[in-house]
């Protein structure tokens, strides 16, 4: 039987995973590890993940299903509990995505994966490490074409601190580990559930939608953005942890060129789903001109208030990000055998649907634009 720790279960993607896996009722043992102070705590956390998914009732039956572990995966290398010996395979999600936290995100993401990359030494049954990065390691210098093989580069131009802790662990990885059976997989621009929406998450999405609502663009209508739904990536991901043999230790978990979104496509799907007087018209803008955006932001949203203020900063540095024009290559994944990804205007108007307030779904995202609160380790217990 296949006995699987997983970190970030109570995340998006971790809890898009866990409804994929427990959906299916292939007998496989979850064990969640979770910050919380109780088991229970812990079942109710993932639960509440889990009902993004489904139902409150079947959100409550999945949870019982998973083995809670209360604790913090940067310490796991301090817990020798021999009930994780047992493990075949590991999930690694978890990972603190604030933008400007620098000392923190490093701290959770490159040292804390190494902590459990140590600890997955004494698991003798060990069959495969996933470990989740981010195809954005590549910088902001990368051709618009982004290769596997090419990165983390030493040399590579980062916007955020978040790339820099994901790059960074990924090389360690490879020079601290290599007896370990870790495979990278590097998911795009993750936005919303393919059938589901917004429901499970809005994160990001408002920037698309404040995109239309700004009419601006601080790129080409031609270029390109690397999008994917939760739902697929889950599903991606589900697949490269349990398929017996892979080809490759690294893939991208993206659209790749057959599906990556390219704005001109998003402007008509915004068109089809929400029509307007007549075509949608954009304005493209230098990113360096601050007060343009400023001033069509105050237009449009308003700056009265933190929120809004935050919500410009946040917007500008994504624009950075759309700007850059990126396809993240995805001939290996395809040539597993796994499915292409959906692109983002094939379900923009199932998102639009279940969305409420853009200021509200940036809400949502709001601390990863904070600066993180000071680290509080808890010991890692493995209930009985």
């Amino acid at each position: 039987m296949q006995r699987i720790p997983l970190t970030g279960a109570t995340g998006l993607i971790g809890g898009a995973v866990l409804h994929h896996a427990l959906d299916r009722d292939d007998a496989t043992e979850w064990v969640c590890l979770v910050r919380c102070g109780s088991v229970e705590q812990g079942r109710q956390r993932v639960a509440a993940r889990l009902s993004r998914f489904t139902d409150p009732f079947t959100a409550q039956r999945l949870a019982r299903k998973v083995e809670i572990v209360p604790g913090d995966f940067t310490r796991a290398d301090l817990d020798m509990d021999p009930r994780l010996d047992g493990v075949t395979h590991i999930l690694h999600l978890a990972a603190d995505t604030s933008w400007w936290g620098d000392e923190r995100v490093y701290r959770t993401n490159h040292d804390g994966t190494l902590a459990l990359a140590r600890r997955a030494r004494a698991m003798p049954g060990l069959e495969r490490f996933l470990h989740v990065g981010t195809a954005m390691i590549c910088g902001a210098d990368a051709p618009h074409i982004v290769e596997e093989d090419a990165y983390p580069h030493p040399d590579a131009k980062h916007l955020v601190a978040y790339t820099v802790s994901k790059a960074a662990t990924e090389t360690s990885l490879a020079e601290s580990f290599p007896d370990l059976p870790i495979v990278v997989a590097r998911p795009s621009i993750v936005v919303g559930h393919s059938t589901l929406g917004a429901a499970p998450s809005s994160s990001i999405l408002w920037v698309v939608r404040a995109a239309d609502r700004l009419r601006m663009l601080p790129c080409d209508p031609d270029s390109a953005v690397d999008i994917v739904p939760a739902d697929w990536v889950a599903a991606t991901l589900y697949g490269l942890l349990l398929k017996p043999e892979l080809k490759h230790r690294l893939y991208h978990v993206s659209g790749g060129a057959a599906g990556s979104t390219r704005w001109g496509d998003l402007i008509r799907a915004f068109e089809a789903a929400d029509p307007s007087d007549g075509d949608r018209a954009f304005t493209r803008f230098d990113l360096a001109d601050r007060a343009a955006l400023r001033t069509r932001f105050a237009e449009v949203f308003g700056l009265d208030g933190s929120l809004k203020q935050v919500m410009l900063r946040a917007t500008r540095a994504y624009f950075a990000f759309c700007a850059l024009d990126l396809t993240f290559a995805n001939d290996r994944l395809l040539d597993e055998g796994f499915a292409q990804s959906p692109s983002l205007p094939m379900y923009l108007a199932t998102c639009l649907a279940s969305s409420g307030e853009i200021l509200d779904q940036f809400a949502d995202d709001l601390e990863m634009f904070a600066t993180p609160a000071p680290i509080v380790c808890q010991p890692l217990t493995v209930s009985a």
